[in-house]
């Protein structure tokens, strides 16, 4: 397939509308330091993981896929998972941690758990680029949510509500207060990790956005984005925006894992703000004017502190309780 093919299914909308997905990212930890995925998937039995996929990443944080569904069947079923997968590693030795960067550890303290040709590849191309690649895949930990793409207009107001969110919500949310093992002096140093990644196949300088030309961007970005030595299928997926199309949805990427506690939260703002047409015609007018500025508030994000992110919880808020109207018409 080529590669404009390939971005245009990328962007497809949804087939249904209103459901929303998560990938919950978590940092297991025993005595001695990260436990072997091999154990961390020796105590999750079907039962314990039941409603969700469970696979690692490439420092060994467990990755909790839940399908896109309802919002409130979803909050249920995370709860569920969340709680079952916890009292069966703790049964079992090991810590799950839902912070977004490893309090413990550095990167040269973690070995590349997870040793797949990809993950080898990815690693050496960002090794080419500074330390932080590093940092990212082997430290870091997120709370990925996936929101259904609706057609036409609308998705194309999602995709940049989303994008022009991003430092915002990771501000708001953000739980990261450790880089390499110690204090960071900032709320949120995942953030900062990404944003020194690589912006050729990250994206974090906004130069995947057009408002004008939303898929063509896109497309610009990821033709410019260096080939790796890997299937040309795998293109796209060695690119990682803040927001990421996936084909009927769109995966915000950029906030930190969360507590357990918070996590409802956390979905339902992105989900609220993407999905209620008020909430995101609201959204969208507060954002787009700062489009040239996105770099900039990037950079700001890691603090913790932003100053359009009370507006978003707020539209967000009032927006909620008319959701379920919303999503039955």
């Amino acid at each position: 397939m080529d590669l404009e093919t390939a971005v245009r299914r990328a962007f497809a909308p949804a087939t249904r509308r209103g459901r929303v997905g998560v990938e919950i990212e978590l940092i297991p930890l025993a005595f001695g330091g990260r436990p072997a995925p091999e154990r961390v998937a020796g105590v999750l039995d079907p039962r314990c993981a039941a409603g969700a996929r469970a696979a690692f990443e490439a420092g060994g944080q467990l990755r909790l896929r839940i399908a896109p569904q309802p919002l409130p069947a979803l909050l249920g079923t995370v709860a569920g998972v969340l709680r079952r997968v916890r009292e069966r590693a703790t049964r079992s030795g090991i810590a799950l941690l839902a912070v977004g960067t490893d309090p413990q550890h550095a990167a040269a303290d973690v070995p590349l758990l997870v040793p797949s040709p990809r993950n080898v590849v990815l690693q050496h191309a960002f090794d080419a680029r500074g330390p932080d690649g590093r940092r990212m895949m082997r430290l870091t930990a997120a709370l990925r949510v996936c929101v259904d793409l609706l057609p036409g207009r609308a998705g194309y107001e999602q995709w940049l509500v989303a994008n022009l969110a991003g430092p915002h919500l990771a501000a708001a949310f953000a739980n990261s207060p450790s880089l390499d093992g110690r204090p960071s002096g900032c709320a949120g140093a995942r953030t900062g990790i990404w944003t020194r990644v690589d912006d050729r196949r990250c994206g974090y300088d906004g130069r995947h956005l057009d408002p004008r030309n939303p898929v063509g961007a896109y497309l610009a970005f990821a033709a410019a984005a260096p080939r790796l030595p890997l299937p040309d299928a795998g293109h796209l997926d060695a690119l990682f925006p803040p927001v990421r199309p996936c084909g009927g949805c769109l995966e915000v990427r950029y906030l930190d894992a969360q507590p357990d506690e918070r996590v409802p939260a956390a979905v339902r703002t992105v989900h609220t703000l993407l999905t209620h047409p008020v909430a995101r015609a609201t959204a969208l007018d507060l954002l787009l004017p700062g489009l040239a500025d996105l770099p900039t508030a990037w950079r700001q994000a890691p603090a913790g502190w932003s100053p359009l992110a009370a507006d978003l919880l707020t539209i967000a808020a009032d927006a909620e309780p008319a959701l379920d109207e919303v999503l039955v018409r």
